[in-house]
């Protein structure tokens, strides 16, 4: 199997779509009352919505290899997490293959020290780590669930 180098590596953002479940019409499901971090709060606890975690939108990552395979991930985030992905994390994907995955994971965590070791920075990494196994899932021709 070919090990194809990662060319370019892309970041957006959309609303109320893909890791952006919060953000949900009223009838939903999950927009009702539900334990978060702000629950402790009486003004907080009416929806999940209503401390404002809707507000950064899905991060949605693309890892293309020179072959023109496109792997995706989405994550939350929105525009400061693709910035992250595009401005730093990038530079420990491309010109590697997606066969380096778990390097590349360890590379961008580690790069990450002084800045984030939660929130926007890991789903900024979970979504290029996403978007690694789907691209390497589709150049195996095998489901990620079976590698």
């Amino acid at each position: 199997m070919q090990r194809q180098e990662i060319v370019a590596v892309r970041a957006y953002t959309v609303s109320r779509g893909g890791g952006d479940y919060h953000a949900q019409g009223p009838q939903h499901w999950i927009v009702g009352e539900i334990a978060t971090p702000m629950s402790q709060y009486p003004e907080f606890r009416a929806t999940r919505t209503s401390w404002g975690i809707d507000v950064l939108g899905t991060l949605v990552v693309e890892v293309e290899t020179r072959d023109g395979v496109i792997g995706f991930g989405v994550s939350t985030g929105g525009v400061p997490a693709a910035w992250i992905v595009e401005q730093h994390l990038a530079r420990f994907v491309v010109g590697k293959t997606p066969w380096d995955v778990e390097t590349i994971w360890d590379q961008m965590y580690r790069a990450t020290l002084f800045y984030g070791r939660k929130g926007l920075v890991l789903n900024a990494i979970s979504a290029v780590d996403l978007a690694l196994w789907d691209a390497l899932g589709r150049i195996r021709q095998e489901p990620v669930y079976a590698m």
